[in-house]
């Protein structure tokens, strides 16, 4: 058996502290160690060897974190894949990762061997998700029991292991352990290995955060976020991703949830119920994180007024490459002018920071990736694909994407530079540039889609744009603005420009 950070730090806890709470059952800290090594016992009876990979395809709860820590144990490295992806793009990954092994809902199984029930499903399903049928592949079956008649074995029945005691080693920290995929084609997937190491001192940079105050119970529907709030001494509640607004409004409040840890999109429904009905968040909490997705000023000044005084609001910027590049008090940011950029606050302790001649941020730290999965190396700096600066209070500000960069007669319009503000404008949820190609023109036609949660005219925006105080550059008002709702992409919930281009290409 391997021993890690995590673990350590999970075994120096009290073994009858809550640990993992899902679906109104409560794992202990004790319960969760043993049966994760009981889970670790078995499946190195089953074959499983140090290096090994895994995809890891179960549906996120208590049975999830306890694959995390029995993989560490185990030394195999987990890949984690989003399975609403699409077919094609998951069956391209599974191709580049060449797993030996795959953690799998049984329900996912049911559909690969029922064409009939596959074609219903997707059919009935906005975002149905999939796992295609792959040769030469140990299939460990999670979640409910189905009528499955592949060869498998059921992971419920992994746990009946009595687990030996045996000396454990310390897992090499530059041991590679998870693999994630950042947003792209299905052509050359970006595969970002993380060792052990890097994955230890990104769940430490946000523990910190967490650590301290009132925090006593996280909530979030990643599972792997739960490891945060085990690490940082806090109980994880897991909820279900697709419960109504109003179900996880009763949800905070019953198990008096004091943290919050979500992209900036999963707490508008939330923030639509409590503007309908009046009302402030729940008092219980705390704390609010928001990761993985761009904070907006104009989300925050709509979040204020919802929340009570004392919660704290940490806004944290960076990517799949590198977790947490820098972090900004969301009080603090509502109060920041936006004419700059997007101001994303102090580089995270051990993050380096520089700017390559163009403006791109170039990133260094404890936390960095190993390597994409297709390369064997990787550079000394992450080129983050994001321009920006630091302000004079040594603050990082983002002025755009490197590639999102619309050229349109001599003005280079940086999309970052602008979204910021025109997010402001009362009645805007939130807004993307897009530029098409025009072929009579030669030239860029710049198409604003605006999502907006209270009506509004184009007439009344172009005006907002034009004059005062939400005004941007002439050169870099829209020909063309189209109210709709705006597509977004992965468990992160980004805006998918991609599909808008292709949407404007038409």
């Amino acid at each position: 058996m391997f021993s890690t950070p995590l673990l350590s730090f999970l075994k120096a806890r009290d073994p009858e502290m809550p640990a993992v709470v899902y679906k109104g059952q409560t794992l202990t800290v004790g319960e969760l160690l043993h049966r994760s090594e009981q889970l670790a016992a078995s499946l190195k009876t089953l074959g499983l060897k140090p290096g090994d990979t895994a995809v890891l395809a179960a549906m996120p709860d208590a049975g999830f974190v306890q694959i995390v820590y029995a993989a560490m144990m185990c030394g195999i490295r987990l890949a984690v894949i989003d399975p609403e992806m699409g077919r094609d793009n998951y069956r391209e990954k599974l191709r580049q990762l060449n797993p030996e092994w795959a953690f799998v809902d049984a329900r996912l199984l049911l559909l690969q061997e029922h064409p009939l029930l596959r074609r219903l499903y997707f059919r009935l399903s906005k975002k149905g998700m999939y796992f295609p049928r792959t040769s030469g592949v140990g299939i460990i079956a999670t979640g409910p029991w189905m009528p499955v008649f592949q060869k498998k074995t059921w992971l419920k029945n992994l746990y009946k292991t009595v687990p030996k005691e045996n000396p454990t080693q310390n897992l090499p920290e530059t041991s590679d352990f998870l693999i994630t995929y950042t947003s792209g084609t299905t052509s050359i997937p970006k595969g970002v290995v993380h060792s052990i190491g890097a994955i230890t001192a990104s769940i430490e940079q946000i523990a910190d955060l967490i650590r301290g105050g009132h925090n006593r119970r996280i909530a979030t529907h990643l599972p792997y976020f739960a490891l945060i709030g085990l690490n940082a001494g806090v109980e994880a509640h897991l909820w279900e991703y697709k419960s109504s607004a109003t179900a996880k409004l009763q949800f905070i409040e019953q198990q008096g949830i004091t943290t919050l840890f979500a992209p900036p999109c999963d707490y508008l429904p939330l923030m639509e119920i409590c503007e309908k009905e009046g009302r402030l968040l729940p008092d219980c909490l705390q704390h609010v994180f928001f990761g993985s997705a761009p904070v907006y000023r104009s989300f925050l000044e709509r979040l204020l007024p919802l929340l009570p005084g004392h919660v704290r609001l940490s806004c944290l910027y960076g990517m799949t490459e590198n977790l947490v590049v820098a972090t900004i008090d969301g009080r603090e940011k509502v109060q920041l002018p936006t004419d700059a950029g997007d101001i994303v606050g102090y580089p995270a302790p051990g993050v380096d920071i520089q700017f390559a001649a163009d403006g791109e941020i170039l990133v260094r730290s404890p936390q960095m990736y190993s390597r994409y999965l297709h390369l064997d190396s990787r550079d000394a700096w992450h080129a983050t694909g994001d321009l920006g600066h630091l302000d004079a209070a040594g603050r990082l500000v983002l002025t755009g994407r490197k590639k999102d960069m619309i050229i349109r007669r001599n003005f280079n319009l940086y999309p970052g530079l602008y979204e910021p503000t025109i997010n402001r404008i009362p009645g805007v949820t939130e807004s993307a540039f897009v530029g098409v190609y025009d072929e009579q023109k030669h030239d860029e036609t710049v198409i604003l889609f605006v999502e907006t949660h209270r009506p509004m005219t184009e007439t009344a925006l172009l005006s907002a744009l034009s004059f005062g105080p939400y005004s941007i550059d002439r050169e870099a008002l829209p020909d063309k603005i189209v109210f709709a709702t705006l597509p977004r992409k992965g468990r992160q919930s980004k805006v998918d420009k991609e599909a808008l281009k292709k949407r404007s290409e038409r």
